[in-house]
């Protein structure tokens, strides 16, 4: 007889007995019936003297992106390469840097520096201080027509603006120009980030408030949307359109404004809290995919070293997945275009590439996830546009004849592929909660793996090896007969 055991949903916080999805889904990410495969990190030999601490991704205006990003101490630009602009104060470790585009302009603010900006978008590589006498600032966004910053020196819970459409302009208090500040509800905690657009959130660490322009003199009002939570990871608020999505205290949620949703709560939340780092909480931080439709947090699963987990979350299907992967900043990209001359060095010849020249690996402006990776003395930036990874995945336990004891002696993977590598695991459960686990087996041109087990309720673990072209993979089918009764 056969079972087939689906690669539902990744939940983890849900008890391994009856759980309908993935006890482990690793290395993947979640499409409409299954998984797909997260692909490596390709080196570009564009480097950063030293680890990166905080980016950020925009286009100019003939739609070319561009990265700016900072160090302790420095800005730099990356476009066709990198140039960086040093002299900056010691951010310190845990701090990053908070980016925002305004018009032509792209400004940059971080602890202990005043805020410093790009002049033209188009052209500009070389940071410089922003006129007009800013106050230090770690957040800043363009709100409506003005730059707004937050957490201002000395006063944490302070937003301060620009004059009207004038971010260079005078920065003090003026009627006519409209430039002023206001101190928010203490009780709500510092600013910890500004999300822009024609009103504003600010997140503080336990409450967010929406801010909507008035008018002179107020200039702007805010309405506490959250008294209870925010976010003390200031860069885990990632916005997609008009939803914004981040870590409270509790766990991930979303938000569009006006209403706060749970997107973790029994599903991923205990999880994330049982295997992070609980001292570096504060550095995850997030991207999106726009190719996978996902949004992926980076974070520390110990006190040293790089941002070593990811815990992916697609808001097309509204699933989760995890990474396992070494970054030192995650950042949206856009894969650079290929030249001809640049095949005919990659590929030896045109006629060895694999691909047609009009493939979308050739294109420009295609929105790519890509992160910065150090080194002992650098910071190299890398896309995700290798092979696939390792990926895992567990499933939950199943009862294939509920009061039955059943024998597997063979496990079919249900996932796209021409290399059938896999290697299935059994964990058999028997009616007194004792476990065994078979050996793992490697997949036969038969297209099954013949391992062996027998018990209650049977788990299946399969690995797919890192390197092999897969797609799709949707579950397991379990091949089993009776074995007695309890």
């Amino acid at each position: 007889m056969d079972t087939e055991i689906q690669f539902g949903e990744w939940m983890p916080d849900a008890p391994t007995y009856k759980n309908p999805g993935c006890v482990i889904a690793d290395n993947v990410i979640p499409t409409t019936m299954g998984y797909g495969p997260f692909l490596g990190l390709v080196g570009q030999s564009d480097t950063v003297s030293d680890d990166v601490q905080g980016a950020e991704q925009f286009y100019d205006n003939s739609e070319t992106s561009l990265i700016v990003g900072g160090t302790d101490d420095s800005l730099f630009v990356r476009r066709a390469s990198v140039t960086e602009t040093s002299g900056m104060t010691s951010i310190g470790a845990g701090e990053a840097w908070d980016f925002a585009r305004f018009n032509d302009f792209v400004i940059a603010t971080s602890v202990n520096n005043s805020p410093q900006y790009l002049s033209d978008i188009d052209t500009d590589n070389t940071w410089s201080a922003l006129p007009g006498s800013p106050p230090q600032a770690k957040r800043c966004a363009k709100v409506g027509e003005f730059l707004m910053l937050g957490n201002v020196s000395g006063v944490p819970n302070r937003i301060q603006w620009s004059s009207y459409n004038n971010p260079t302009g005078s920065w003090a208090s003026d009627r006519l120009t409209q430039a002023n500040f206001a101190d928010l509800d203490a009780e709500l905690g510092s600013v910890q980030r500004i999300v822009g657009g024609r009103y504003g959130m600010v997140f503080q660490e336990r409450g967010i408030q929406r801010i909507s322009n008035v008018g002179a003199p107020k200039v702007w009002n805010a309405d506490v949307i959250s008294s209870s939570r925010g976010t003390t990871a200031p860069f885990s608020v990632v916005t997609v359109g008009y939803l914004s999505y981040f870590l409270a205290q509790d766990g991930f949620y979303i938000t569009n404004g006006s209403a706060i949703e749970s997107v973790g709560t029994n599903r991923v939340n205990e999880w994330f809290f049982d295997n992070v780092e609980q001292s570096t909480i504060v550095e995850t931080h997030g991207a999106v995919d726009w190719q996978n439709e996902c949004i992926i947090w980076a974070f520390k699963s110990d006190a040293a070293g790089d941002f070593n987990r990811f815990i992916i979350y697609s808001w097309a299907q509204n699933r989760w997945s995890t990474g396992t992967v070494d970054v030192g900043w995650l950042v949206g990209t856009a894969k650079d275009a290929v030249s001809i001359d640049a095949l005919d060095a990659i590929y030896g010849n045109l006629d060895a590439i694999p691909l047609s020249l009009d493939a979308v690996e050739f294109k420009s402006g295609l929105s790519r996830l890509g992160a910065f990776v150090n080194s002992s003395t650098t910071s190299e930036f890398n896309t995700f546009t290798g092979s696939p990874l390792q990926a895992e995945w567990e499933t939950g336990e199943a009862q294939p004849v509920p009061g039955k004891r059943v024998f597997v002696d063979e496990v079919y993977p249900k996932i796209e592929t021409e290399n059938m590598n896999e290697l299935i695991q059994l964990k058999m459960r028997g009616n007194r909660g004792q476990r065994t686990v078979s050996a793992q087996k490697e997949v036969g041109w038969s297209g099954f793996a013949p391992v062996r087990g027998e018990g209650q309720q049977v788990a299946v673990n399969m690995v797919k090896p890192a390197g092999t072209d897969w797609s799709d993979a949707q579950g397991v089918q379990v091949s089993y007969s009776v074995a007695g009764s309890k």
